[in-house]
Formats: C-alpha cells, structure tokens, sequence
C-alpha cells in the first residue's frame, strides 16, 4: 500500500519558507518508520513563485499541486478549504501536514471542519504506533509537560506543527517534483459567505511579528511602560516590528500576539534585535532560526548570547538611543541625496 502524505507549502512573496522544506523532512521520517512506501505531494496556493515548486523534488517531495489563479493571490480561508477539501475528496491522503501560523490556524480547522477529519494543532511530534495508532505529541503546561493525541476516526489526519520543532535538512540530489497547475474553481467563490471588500496593509510596526523581515524584541530587562518605549523607537528606525518576552506581555506592555517563545509565536525574520532579553529556552526556542541575530544585554554571561551573530554587553537605554540617532541621521542623508 502507499502512503501519501500532503504538506502544505508556506510561501511568502513568491519565496517557499524553510519550514515547508522541514514538513517534507517530517513527513519521509514518516513514511520511513512505518516502512511502507510513500509519496509526498505538496500543496500550493498562489501566484508568481519566485523559488521553481519543481525544485521541492531536491527535498523528497514526489508531486507538487499548485492552486493558482486571480483568487490565489489574497488568503481567503473560506475559499481555500473549499477548494482543498474538494481536491482531498478525490485522493484521500493518510495526513496532511501544516507549520502552526496564523493562517494555518484558521485553515487547518476549516479544512478538519468540512471534510470531518481529526485534527491536533501545535504538535511537536507524529508517531504511528505497531496497532495503526496515530499519536499526535502536544506540548501544555507552558512547555513543562506533553500530552499524546489518538486519532480516533480513520485518515486523513490534520496536523499543524510548532515551526521551531521542524528541522530543515539539506538538499538532496533527487529529481524535480511532477508539478500539477490547476485553475482555482471560479464557481466556488460565488457560493462563499465571505468576500474580500479591502485589504489595508499594516505599518511596519504593527506587521504581524511572523511575517516580519525585522523583528525588534524587548525583555524583562528593557523595563515596563514608558521605559519600553525605546524598543518602539528603534523598531520605527529600522522599519521593523515589535514583539517581547513573556513577561513583557504579562505586564500587558504588549499584547499576547506579539510574544515569541514556545507558548507565544515563532519568528524568522532576516533580522531579530533582542534587547533586555535574558535568553530563557522558552524564548529562544521561537527565534533561534532567525537569519541575522543581534542581542543587548548588560550581562556578559546571559545566555541569549550563544544564539548571537553580534552581541552587545550594555544597558540598553544607554545603547539604543545612540543606535537610533544613527539611524535617523542615516535616513535623512538618504532622503536629501
């Protein structure tokens, strides 16, 4: 019998993110441990790639289901579940495998919702047992424990990983991917409950911190309400957004969306400034595969600093307000020129 497995292809400005490379990664460990042969077909949504869907091949991936057309180009969760829903009626894969992010939260359930399938969100593992159970592993108690999630109904399973626990292997030497365009159903979308009406894009600051290219994070020892502030200076100078620890987001200095860690978001921006920030595993965890890292702590011995590419022992209101002067001076010798 073969296995097939879905995964679902996260993109951004036509560019395919690491973490799809880490779901064909999870999903040949699979399909290698139950020892059956198995296909993976990657699903994508979207127009303009930059980065060639053949070039998943590199990566284990066997097909690769490419969703285009003019409804592509914005994530409408209604259209796309009705859309994948349809397509899996006819294959019926075994799974179907997503990174956890604020679109794969709202279209894993939708998908589970419509097709009837058992679903397990912010997993950290798949286990397929010598019975035929499928585990599904789930981190609770702010990361101190884990639960085991049986599916109880048959395949497919719908499962959305915690990003920081997909491990992006190195390109193979195997073939391209078979790649399978298909126009995106225009009658569909005249049966949706919801529209697009606008789309109004958000500054800089307020981007989502898992969208971000630069990410501007302040800890417990930025200090709270008007000392915090400097981050959202500095993170105006650079463009960037502005994210914090948990503590920060306990004292409600920043609200919940905006924490990274492992009970908060992960982030990979091309640039991550961490100021203040101790380096707690429970952080960490949800930066650590961030391009460029920066950190600013007076203490020497503080652990954010094993995950740096450049770190800076000092008191943050005495370095950032130096830095943000520079940047400003920068910026209007740019604007005269």
């Amino acid at each position: 019998m073969t296995m097939d497995i879905y995964i679902w292809v996260h993109h951004r400005e036509g560019l395919i993110e690491d973490v799809t490379f880490g779901l064909a990664a999870e999903t040949s460990r699979i399909i290698s441990e139950k020892g059956e042969i198995g296909t993976i077909t990657a699903i994508a949504v979207g127009n303009n790639f930059v980065d060639p869907l053949r070039h998943l091949g590199l990566y284990g991936v066997n097909r690769v289901v490419h969703f285009k057309g003019r409804e592509a180009d914005r994530y409408q969760g209604e259209y796309y579940a009705a859309i994948l829903a349809e397509f899996m009626q006819q294959e019926n894969p075994f799974a179907f495998l997503m990174a956890h992010t604020d679109e794969t939260a709202d279209l894993g359930p939708r998908v589970a919702a419509l097709k009837g399938l058992g679903i397990v969100t912010r997993a950290i593992d798949l286990k397929l047992g010598l019975h035929d159970d499928v585990v599904a592993i789930r981190p609770i108690a702010n990361g101190h424990l884990s639960e085991e999630m049986y599916f109880q109904c048959p395949p497919p399973y719908l499962v959305t990983y915690l990003p920081a626990v997909l491990n992006i292997p190195e390109p193979g030497s195997g073939k391209d991917a078979v790649v399978m365009e298909i126009e995106m159903a225009k009658q569909v979308s005249q049966n949706l409950k919801t529209k697009i009406v606008e789309v109004i894009e958000a500054s800089p600051e307020d981007l989502d911190i898992e969208e971000a290219d630069i990410v501007v994070a302040g800890g417990r020892g930025v200090g709270k309400d008007g000392r915090f502030e400097i981050i959202h200076e500095l993170a105006a100078a650079l463009g960037g957004s502005v994210a914090g620890t948990r503590p920060v987001v306990d004292w409600q200095t920043l609200p919940y969306e905006r924490q990274v860690g492992q009970t908060g978001k992960t982030v990979t921006p091309q640039l991550i400034i961490n100021c203040g920030i101790s380096g707690a595993n429970e952080y960490t965890a949800g930066m650590e595969k961030s391009r460029n890292v920066v950190a600013i702590n007076i203490d020497p011995k503080a652990r954010i600093f094993r995950f740096t590419d450049l770190g800076v022992v000092g008191d943050v209101h005495k370095v950032l307000p130096s830095l943000i002067e520079r940047l400003k001076k920068e910026k209007a010798v740019k604007e005269r020129a």
